[in-house]
């Protein structure tokens, strides 16, 4: 994929790198809790995902982590396991960069309950770092653009939609990987969509027209994006393909 000096994504991983910040989406802290109630029993994945970002932090020289939306699981309010993890990730992570900013996501209500001191919660709509707008997904991004102006955004990254693609083998097996979705919002601004950074959430299938979820194919609705023409391309950075020559 063509990067930039200043815009890199990160080989192997569900990140990227806009100069100085570092950029992750969707941790789901509290996620693996959740399901528990349910009967699916998963280990937590706060203490894994902490070892990794501190890993990229040393691997990039990151001075900065900036958190796309859904930092938490429970969309209304914190309980259980985000009581007890999310203070003292957070610690651990602001302990490490010189600024640490969360974009709220739509599972991310009353988080200030749970964060500790030297974590900014930025504007819902995003932050905007060398003409590239970041925001987290869930909020009509024309909508955003028309407020932020589109002349002043050259690309929009957003989280939200935990991108992956299913593919098939000559076995007929059937492989779920998740994926970077690069586009074009109007023909004129690059769109990214950002894989999940937790491992264990749920995957958006987007070469698959009948599991779309309703917001992207709202966002699809509105003629802003052409899925089928937007590109795949693994963690390791492979182009896969155009969404519309996946569809299975």
């Amino acid at each position: 994929m063509n990067t930039e000096t200043r815009f890199k994504l990160i080989k192997g991983e569900p990140a990227l790198l806009a100069g100085e910040t570092l950029v992750i989406a969707d941790t789901h802290i509290g996620y693996e809790g959740e399901i528990r109630l349910k009967g699916i029993k998963l280990p937590s994945l706060t203490k894994r995902i902490l070892t990794r970002v501190l890993s990229l932090a040393e691997k990039t020289s990151a001075r900065r982590l900036l958190i796309l939306g859904d930092l938490k699981h429970t969309v209304y309010g914190p309980r259980g396991l985000e009581w007890m993890e999310i203070p003292d990730f957070m610690r651990r992570i602001v302990g490490r960069f010189e600024w640490v900013g969360v974009v709220p996501g739509n599972h991310d209500g009353d988080l200030y309950a749970v964060l500790p001191e030297g974590v900014e919660l930025t504007d819902p709509d995003g932050v905007l770092l060398n003409g590239v707008l970041f925001t987290h997904g869930h909020k009509r991004v024309d909508t955003i653009l028309g407020k932020k102006g589109w002349d002043s955004v050259r690309r929009v990254v957003v989280g939200h939609f935990h991108p992956a693609v299913e593919l098939i083998d000559d076995l007929g097996y059937r492989y779920v990987i998740p994926v970077w979705v690069k586009g074009l919002l109007n023909n004129t601004v690059e769109i990214l969509l950002m894989p999940a950074f937790n491992e264990n959430i749920g995957k958006l299938i987007v070469n698959n027209p009948e599991r779309i979820s309703e917001e992207l194919r709202g966002l699809l609705k509105t003629g802003s994006m052409n899925l089928k023409e937007a590109e795949a391309y693994s963690l390791d950075l492979v182009f896969l393909g155009k969404i519309g020559e996946l569809e299975t």
